[in-house]
């Protein structure tokens, strides 16, 4: 029965349709462990159901060869979801897209076909119950370009905008399933449509169909990644936004920075015109002059010059607040991020910490940042104490402060840009102690 049916062979190339298609999106995300087994593992289990997809007399109907072409279509979802280590959304913004193009290139396909007549001024019989084909070297060859013609453009116009690590969680999510409803309906109808013109064909009705799928289709994947550019224009903004808020924050530091030393100096010379008057140096004017003095053992050498004037500016507000700041770092081993990276990533992680710390008593007031170098992989490690507790969300710390939209974007920063360079991000908070780790391969891998 199997190698009876047309459709028996069908479901096998719509299989294989879709998943080259699905690789068109999802080649650029988020690989897990074992890639290559969980794929091999995947593509066994999906041409297994293809093959295996029970047919009967009966199901030689729309409403069936709806229901097979969608089950397949979510088990390639699941199996996207098995490989890739991405936010569900991101899959199915995925799969959608896929769906819409693999459609597309089917019907231009049979466009061809029935605008030509090539069927033998008959439907084409993809979805029947006898084997007998219109295939043929010519019909083959036809089938092979219109699918590479419609899949390089689909790629060059849509999957090209997917970049690595980008983030799909568009905030109209309904929108989007509302979009996969309009595929999903666009593929029923064209089963209706396919089993109505076994009984009555008629080309020109058929060509016309064919045509407003395409084009409902291509609307569909043009509004889909219309809320993707919408969603990384509001991400562009919300860095605007912060970068805003960063340079206020850093004109105010400054300002307090600059006042520290102006006092330091002035408390110098007031005890050195002391000292020139008494001819003695008391052990306290002793002590204070040292306290002086230590401002200059703020500026920090790692190697690196933008990252030591980072930490050089954090040392000193440290120095202000009296929180106890270490440093091991080879800068040189992050001369692989660009100035504004580095900035916003030790900025935010050292505020962050230093906010944390503030609430303690000074002896507790401790941070410490730790970098080294492992055989292929490059470690950063921010340490600092906390009190009371943690709440996360998606693997980040939920901030304590009320307005979540700007105080949460410094984590969200951390990790957009950790992940920009093909790195790591873990956060653990346990026994009163804050560890933010970060890991990437020696010398950056830039994504």
């Amino acid at each position: 029965m199997f190698g009876e049916s047309q459709l028996f062979w069908y479901k096998i190339v719509f299989m294989a349709e879709l998943l080259l298609s699905e690789s068109m999106f999802v080649c650029r995300l988020k690989r897990r462990r074992l890639f290559v087994l969980r794929l091999a593992a995947a593509l066994t289990v999906l041409f297994a159901l293809a093959v295996f997809f029970p047919l009967f007399e009966w199901s030689y109907n729309a409403a069936y060869a709806s229901v097979l072409f969608i089950t397949l279509f979510v088990a390639t979802l699941g199996a996207i979801a098995f490989c890739f280590r991405e936010p569900f959304v991101n899959i199915l913004f995925c799969g959608v897209a896929a769906y819409s193009v693999q459609h597309i290139a089917f019907q231009f396909y049979n466009l061809i076909i029935n605008a030509f007549g090539l069927a033998g001024g008959a439907p084409t019989n993809i979805y029947g119950e006898t084997s007998g084909s219109y295939y043929n070297i010519f019909t083959g060859m036809i089938y092979l370009v219109s699918y590479s013609m419609v899949y390089w453009l689909m790629t060059v116009l849509f999957a090209r905008r997917i970049e690595k690590n980008s983030d799909m969680r568009i905030r109209s999510v309904s929108f989007l399933l509302l979009i996969g409803f309009t595929v999903l309906v666009c593929v029923v109808l064209n089963a209706v449509i396919t089993y109505i013109n076994y009984d009555v064909y008629n080309a020109t009705l058929t060509v016309c169909t064919e045509i407003s799928m395409i084009i409902s289709c291509i609307l569909a994947l043009s509004v889909q990644f219309g809320l993707l550019s919408n969603r990384e224009i509001k991400t562009e903004l919300d860095n605007v936004y912060h970068l805003w808020h960063q340079e206020q924050k850093q004109f105010a530091q400054t300002k307090a920075n600059i006042d520290l030393i102006n006092t330091k100096c002035h408390d110098m010379k007031y005890q050195i015109r002391r000292i020139g008057m008494t001819g003695a140096v008391s052990e306290t004017a002793m002590r204070e002059i040292e306290e002086t003095i230590n401002i200059y053992d703020s500026a920090v050498k790692t190697g690196n010059a933008a990252l030591d004037v980072i930490l050089t500016e954090k040392s000193l507000l440290c120095n202000a607040n009296k929180i106890t700041f270490t440093v091991v770092a080879d800068g040189a081993g992050l001369s692989f991020m660009n100035e504004a990276d580095l900035y916003t990533l030790f900025g935010n992680a050292i505020d962050n910490a230093a906010e944390a710390v503030m609430k303690l008593p000074e002896e507790k007031r401790v941070i410490s940042l730790t970098t080294g170098e492992t055989g292929e992989l490059f470690s950063v490690n921010i340490r600092n104490f906390y009190r009371g507790s943690v709440s996360f969300e998606g693997g980040l710390p939920v901030t304590t402060k009320g307005d979540s939209d700007y105080h949460g974007f410094g984590m969200k920063s951390i990790k957009r840009i950790v992940e920009k360079y093909g790195g790591d991000l873990s956060v653990v908070a346990e026994d009163g102690v804050f560890n933010l780790n970060m890991l990437f391969v020696a010398g950056g891998v830039r994504l």
